[in-house]
């Protein structure tokens, strides 16, 4: 409690009712509650220097309109406080519920669209460390190929192959295909165009732009939430990662909600025909396959079961086996609406 203290005090925040939210090590999160007041201490999980870009990621987005946590400032007018070499951020208590995929779907899109034009001009400033991923694709895409293939050789070598192995090595050659279908549309796509004007004009990608860091407000708008893994890259990162969420979870079956969820960003925050192609490209690469593959043969996930292993290997499966047809018709459709 002495550094909290300590913390606090930078804030000039004291007497203050302190309770602990949640802790996972790396970051702590605390309600702090001063009189009528109540507010949100994080410990953050990043360096002192990356805190300062995702600061100034944060402070940059809440001038240019978009819903996030005001930060509270120190004494010092600085946008965290800082304590045996780690990062603590203040933040005003903002409540709500959390938004639905496919009840809130407008609403989180529109959100979405919202934080990438709100990053506009943003630039990092000095001192701090900037997390990019600008230009990064084609050297991932090979990076994941590789791993996927020495796990391939690997599991052909095991001499007493488990259930994960066996269905592996009978879906690999749908994930190679998948890779190579997606490294082929990326070298034809704008991805080279759209990364200069990211760097000329700037851009930030959440990451995680997902229910669990979102709450919606009475008036319909949605706050967003945990700008921890905040990066420089082209918007088509979060779009990808939303789109796969909802094939994960119910494939094919959800056509209407992917051709909503494009529909609503393509209103609020116009792509090309060319930007598109991107989008599809990223969404081609196998890269849910890929992600449970690297947990199982590299033990990232010690607590899951082989059984669990499993089913998310077939989850990922599923989602491989209908990917083109269904993203290609809702890609192609979104751009020839507007």
């Amino acid at each position: 409690m002495d550094l909290l203290s300590n913390v606090l005090n930078q804030y000039n925040v004291t007497n203050a009712q302190v309770f602990e939210i949640r802790d996972k090590g790396k970051k702590t999160v605390w309600q702090v509650n001063l009189g009528d007041k109540k507010m949100v201490l994080k410990k953050m999980p990043s360096s002192v220097a990356q805190t300062k870009f995702i600061t100034d990621a944060a402070s940059h987005l809440i001038s240019a309109g978009v819903r996030i946590p005001k930060l509270v400032k120190t004494k010092s007018q600085k946008n965290f406080a800082s304590a045996n070499d780690l990062a603590y951020i203040l933040m005003e208590w903002v409540g709500g519920k959390k938004p639905d995929y496919n009840r809130d779907t407008e609403a989180i899109l529109s959100s979405l669209a919202a934080f990438h034009r709100g990053s506009l001009g943003f630039n990092p400033s000095s001192g701090s460390d900037c997390r990019s991923h600008l230009g990064t694709w084609p050297e991932s895409y090979q990076k994941k190929k590789n791993q996927l293939q020495a796990h391939f050789q690997h599991a052909r070598e095991l001499r007493d192959k488990d259930e994960f192995s066996e269905i592996f090595l009978q879906n690999s050659e749908l994930a190679f295909a998948r890779i190579a279908q997606a490294v082929k549309r990326l070298e034809k796509s704008d991805y080279k165009e759209w990364l200069e004007l990211v760097r000329t004009r700037g851009g930030l990608c959440h990451q995680d732009f997902t229910p669990k860091n979102l709450k919606m407000q009475s008036d319909g708008g949605i706050t967003v939430f945990d700008l921890d893994s905040i990066t420089v890259d082209i918007p088509a990162r979060d779009l990808r990662k939303i789109i796969n969420k909802i094939l994960k979870k119910e494939g094919s079956r959800k056509v209407k909600t992917l051709k909503l969820i494009a529909a609503v960003y393509q209103d609020n925050y116009p792509l090309t025909k060319g930007q598109w192609e991107v989008v599809a490209a990223d969404l081609l690469f196998p890269h849910l396959f890929c992600g449970v593959v690297d947990k199982y043969y590299l033990n990232r996930a010690p607590d899951w079961s082989l059984g669990k292993y499993v089913e998310k290997l077939k989850q990922s499966i599923r989602t491989e086996i209908n990917k083109e047809e269904v993203i290609l018709q809702i890609l192609e459709q979104t751009v020839n609406k507007h």
